[in-house]
């Protein structure tokens, strides 16, 4: 397996919600994920003037240039958003658990989900870490179902995760 050096950036992406979809499909081909997802109605008075999305949209910097054309081909908007190391690793630590949960496609529990996931990962988002994507495992899963990306299920006493359609 070939390794891939891949540094992540955080971004805020807002927009009108038409051609939405198309932008979470963009990035996620291109290797990211869109979180918290955030709809806003703006009127004046009583008359509805528009509907916007926010999101968070963690990239790949390699395709910085390609999402930024591609929120101007949708009249959006992306600026880059500042945070503190310690929410960059909480935010980062997703993506190897997204990534093999994509690849998964169905319900499985923790055990699978450590023994499957090397670290360094194939992102090598562990270097961002100064630690191994998996010590904080559990905290991850967690800020995933808060995020609504994944469910969670009991199955006989085993929790098991699946991302969300």
């Amino acid at each position: 397996m070939t390794k891939v050096n891949l540094v992540y950036i955080l971004l805020g992406y807002s927009s009108g919600v038409y051609r939405f979809n198309e932008m979470v499909e963009f990035v996620e081909d291109a290797g990211g994920i869109v979180l918290t997802r955030d709809e806003f109605y703006i009127s004046r008075g009583s008359y509805f003037i528009s509907q916007e999305v926010h999101v968070i949209l963690v990239i790949p910097q390699e395709v910085l240039n390609d999402v930024k054309n591609f929120a101007k081909e949708l009249q959006g908007d992306i600026e880059y958003l500042e945070v503190e190391k310690e929410q960059k690793i909480k935010v980062l630590s997703i993506i190897p658990v997204y990534n093999f949960l994509s690849l998964e496609g169905s319900w499985v529990d923790i055990k699978t989900i450590k023994k499957t996931i090397e670290c360094p990962c194939i992102t090598e988002v562990c270097k961002e870490f100064e630690k191994t994507c998996l010590e904080d495992l559990d905290e991850t899963l967690d800020a995933m179902k808060r995020m609504n990306i994944i469910e969670i299920r009991d199955s006989s006493g085993i929790i098991q995760y699946k991302l969300k359609n």
